[in-house]
């Protein structure tokens, strides 16, 4: 029974640990391996690097589907990366932070630097903005960072990916769902040949036909915005 209480009581705290509160980042601020950045931080550590191509991806600790995107696809990665390729690993807020060195090292990954993301403007705050302000806080990153091609409309979901040349354009790729629309998002590592990213044409949309809506609210992509027939 005691072996029960203790594994609940443990399975609770890691959960209260990875929502985003004033805890969590006294104790990012506590501890010099950690780095936390505002929007315009964030795109200055990225676009300041010309030298390289940078690999980004935004995830969360609490995230089960950004943790075996690590452990799949970026971790073969990062272990082969070569000297022109930069990679990021940016926590989406100080949710969890107390667990992504562990993690991140446990993959092998680990730099010495954790990195999360902290912005208190309404433009990227994803806390109590409602729902549909929350969604558009990775848009509106994206946007922030990036101005080549497309507007982004449908990164909001993690883990949120950026694949970026040297001189700093972002692969984005053109999302169709049968009911809900279509929408440019940013391109994922598993969709390009990593081995190969000098050859990458960072001009073009890789596009993407779903079966299924993955997200109801899913912005459909009009001329004004993204026009279809550009891509196809």
């Amino acid at each position: 029974m005691a072996l029960i209480v203790m594994v609940l009581f443990q399975s609770c705290l890691r959960v209260q640990v990875a929502i985003p509160n004033r805890w969590n980042e006294r104790y990012a601020k506590n501890h010099d391996f950690i780095e936390c950045l505002d929007a315009d931080q964030l795109k200055y550590l990225i676009t300041s690097d010309t030298t390289h191509f940078k690999i980004v991806m935004v995830y969360s600790s609490g995230c089960g589907a950004c943790l075996e995107h690590l452990r799949r696809t970026y971790a073969p990665a990062y272990a082969k990366h070569r000297d022109d390729v930069k990679f990021y690993f940016i926590s989406e807020s100080t949710g969890g932070i107390k667990y992504c060195r562990e993690e991140l090292e446990r993959l092998g990954m680990y730099d010495g630097k954790v990195l999360c993301f902290l912005d208190d403007s309404s433009q990227f705050n994803n806390q109590n903005q409602g729902e549909e302000a929350n969604l558009q806080v990775l848009n509106n990153l994206t946007n922030h960072i990036f101005s080549n091609g497309p507007e982004a409309t449908g990164n909001f979901g993690l883990p949120c990916e950026f694949i970026i040349s040297k001189d700093n354009r972002v692969l984005k790729r053109l999302t169709t769902t049968p009911n809900s629309g279509s929408a440019i998002e940013t391109a994922q590592l598993w969709q390009i040949d990593f081995d190969n990213i000098q050859s990458v044409d960072f001009d073009s949309i890789y596009r993407l036909d779903l079966d299924f809506d993955r997200y109801e609210g899913l912005p459909v992509c009009n001329g004004n915005q993204c026009p279809i027939q550009q891509f196809q």
